[in-house]
Order: structure tokens, then C-alpha cells, then sequence
């Protein structure tokens, strides 16, 4: 059987049971939560929070997460304001589960997915997230809404260094692409692999997430932006 949160908050991080009570009469008529009541209130700190929520799921509490190992394929597929809006976002770790970021590396393990989350509760956008990207084995952990934001940003801007590497790519070798273009071969037979085929669907899936009405290309004398 689950342990209450406010059971957790009075025994383990020491709330007084008179500030579990107003937060409760408070929540009685609002959507939100004691927990988020009480660190709204300051009479618990976010950290605090989710060490509660950490005994009370289960789940390994990450203070902070690993931002030198990105797999950042999930960004061509999950929208960017989906991952802020639920506070979540998908890593590639190789720490132990139940580890700080603190870990020394000789105890780290082989790299595995891990979903970080702010709020255990939020159950269907999780869903979501591992249904749209195909996970079959992963590990939930709880981090800080600002740890999370962090990575999330992280993410896309490697994404969108991507974008920039493969302009790059194709000024380094424009001349053996117009030779590629030039061939009798038909271009369908593997066009998927083209460079510019690569940039024109990386700037439209950049361009959807973002909610973009208009895409503009505009040429310099040595880039395009």
C-alpha cells in the first residue's frame, strides 16, 4: 500500500502537521496539489518535494542529470513545448540507477535510457512520450523542473547544430553533390540519403514543432540562414 504523501512530508522531511492541515483546507477547493502548496508557500523546498515523492513512488530521485551523453534523435520526433509543457525529458545515462550525478565512473554501468520527470503522477504524457518513441526498457527518474528545462534546451540545440553540420557538409563538398545530381541513376532509388533531402526535412520538422507559418531562406555570400 502507497504511503501518503503528507505522512511522508510530517515523518521524513519534518513538515508540521498544522501546515499539512492549511495546506489541505487550501487545496479543497483548487486544482493543485498539497505538495506544489507547500513549496509555493516556502514551508518545503521543490528538493525537499521530490525526495517525498521519491520514497512515496519508488523512483530514484536525480538532483542533476547527465548532460555530456544526449541521444538527441528524440528531437525530430517529440515537439519541444510537449517536453516543457509535462516537464520531462528522455536521456541516455550510464550512471547507476540510484546514483547521484556524483557517481564516480569506475561504478557507472552500460549507457541506458532514462526518462527524467518532474511529477510522477503524470501518467498519459509519459505514455505518449515512450509510445511515439518506441521504448521498450527504460528507467523513470525524478529531477528538478530547472535540471529537466536545462536538458530539454540542451537537446534541441544540438539538434539544431545538426542542421547547421549538414550545411556545412554540403559547402565542403558542393561539387561531388552537383556530380551526384548530374548521374543518370534515378534519384528515387535512394534519394532519402541525399544531403539536401536531409536539410529540407530537418528545416520542416524544425519548422512544424516550432509552430512555424512561414519558412524563409535567406542567402549570403558564404551561408544561409
Amino acid at each position: 500500500m502507497q504511503t501518503k504523501l503528507s505522512e511522508i512530508l510530517i515523518n521524513t522531511i519534518g513538515v508540521a502537521e498544522k501546515d499539512i492541515n492549511e495546506a489541505q483546507r487550501m487545496n479543497a477547493d483548487r486544482s493543485s496539489r498539497i505538495g506544489e502548496t507547500l513549496v509555493a508557500q516556502k514551508i518545503i523546498t521543490e528538493t525537499q518535494l521530490l525526495k517525498a515523492l521519491s520514497l512515496q513512488y519508488d523512483i530514484p530521485l536525480w538532483i542533476e542529470l547527465p548532460l555530456d551523453n544526449f541521444e538527441i534523435d528524440f528531437t525530430q520526433q517529440i515537439p519541444i513545448q510537449f517536453l516543457k509543457k509535462y516537464i520531462m525529458v528522455p536521456l541516455i545515462s550510464d550512471r547507476p540507477v540510484a546514483a547521484d550525478s556524483r557517481e564516480s565512473a569506475e561504478n557507472r554501468q552500460h549507457p541506458y535510457t532514462v526518462v527524467a520527470v518532474n511529477d510522477p503522477a503524470c501518467i498519459h504524457p509519459l505514455d505518449d512520450l515512450v509510445r511515439v518513441l518506441k521504448l521498450k526498457t527504460f528507467q523513470i527518474v525524478l529531477s528538478t523542473k530547472q535540471a529537466i528545462l536545462s536538458a530539454i534546451n540542451t537537446s534541441y540545440d544540438l539538434g539544431r547544430d545538426s542542421a547547421e553540420q549538414l550545411v556545412q557538409d554540403m559547402e565542403e563538398n558542393g561539387s561531388s553533390i552537383i556530380s551526384e545530381i548530374e548521374e543518370t541513376a534515378d534519384l528515387l532509388d535512394d534519394i532519402s540519403d541525399a544531403p539536401i533531402i536531409k536539410l529540407v526535412n530537418h528545416i520542416i520538422s524544425q519548422s512544424i514543432k516550432a509552430r512555424a507559418s512561414d519558412i524563409h531562406i535567406e542567402p549570403y555570400p558564404v551561408s544561409y540562414t
